[in-house]
């Protein structure tokens, strides 16, 4: 397409940002950036070098999570702020969509994995590790990455804008649609025996301990749900709008919009690594012994 709409110039419709837009739009992107590197790699540093959380069976799938929202970080967000500053070229647009398919899907089923392990930890707490083994949690991973990729590969060879359609609207409810079901569940589960055991709780002084580690459960699985309803949502409104929308003119503000709300569902990876990692004492204490020693001896 040319750089405007000749249909509707005298609406000024014009495709890509203005100069203000787009510094303000690389900087968000940059600041985003920053946060899912930078929170994502610690992460995966504690997880390597701090043997307290590695043992913990669970931490499986955050790992998962954590290299899924740092890819996120290093190729998605840097393809985007050419999308700021510059006309993109169609390798690079095929190359955007891949990435953007296989990472979001990773990191959305990474979350639906993570989700469902603190349910069943909650519902079979003596049963945990006969469930949840290395080998299991190996082969969850292992299919939700090959299937990330193998989804999101027809990207790099369709071109026919029909197809295209039937494409995202099948990562619109594989990626999100999908993943969020599976989260509303397990949120609705542990919030249930949450409730249900607090007269327990109150009865049995013993069961104190179980009480509080399902309530964090239940926190954070609400804070999962909350972040990814507030996060996804724009981008799956606007690309909607988008399929159905036949003006040229409008489709371009919506592109433009696009470039927005996806920004928006990026900043999901940013506060992944504080909801999943940093609420758990075990990680701050890691974090604080690992990086003090390294201050330490820098200083």
């Amino acid at each position: 397409m040319d750089g405007h709409c000749q249909d509707c110039e005298s609406k000024k419709c014009f495709y890509g940002l203005g100069k203000l837009q787009s510094i303000i739009f690389v900087f968000l992107c940059s600041i985003c950036g920053l946060l899912a590197i930078g929170g994502n790699l610690t992460l995966l540093v504690i997880f390597r070098y701090c043997g307290t959380v590695r043992e913990k069976m669970n931490n499986t799938f955050v790992v998962s999570l954590a290299v899924a929202d740092l890819m996120i970080g290093l190729t998605i967000i840097p393809l985007y702020i050419c999308y700021g500053v510059a006309f993109e070229p169609r390798w690079l647009v095929k190359l955007e969509g891949f990435l953007w398919i296989v990472t979001t899907s990773a990191t959305t089923h990474s979350l639906s994995a993570v989700s469902i392990d603190r349910l069943i930890s909650v519902i079979y707490p003596l049963r945990y590790h006969q469930i949840i083994t290395r080998k299991r949690c190996t082969v969850s991973i292992l299919l939700i990455w090959l299937g990330s990729v193998i989804f999101g590969s027809p990207r790099l060879f369709i071109n026919d804008f029909r197809k295209l359609e039937k494409l995202w609207i099948a990562c619109s409810i594989a990626t999100v649609a999908v993943p969020l079901l599976f989260m509303c569940y397990s949120y609705g589960r542990i919030f249930t025996i949450v409730r249900e055991k607090n007269g327990d709780i109150i009865n049995n002084p013993n069961a104190l301990r179980e009480g509080l580690v399902n309530k964090k459960a239940a926190v954070t699985i609400g804070i999962i749900v909350c972040l990814f309803i507030v996060t996804f949502t724009p981008s799956a409104v606007v690309y909607f709008l988008l399929l159905f929308e036949d003006d040229v003119c409008t489709e371009y503000e919506l592109n433009n919009s696009w470039l927005w709300v996806a920004l928006v569902s990026f900043y999901h990876s940013a506060f992944n690594p504080w909801v999943y990692g940093f609420r758990h004492g075990e990680l701050r204490k890691d974090f604080k012994k690992l990086f003090g020693k390294k201050c330490k001896a820098f200083w």
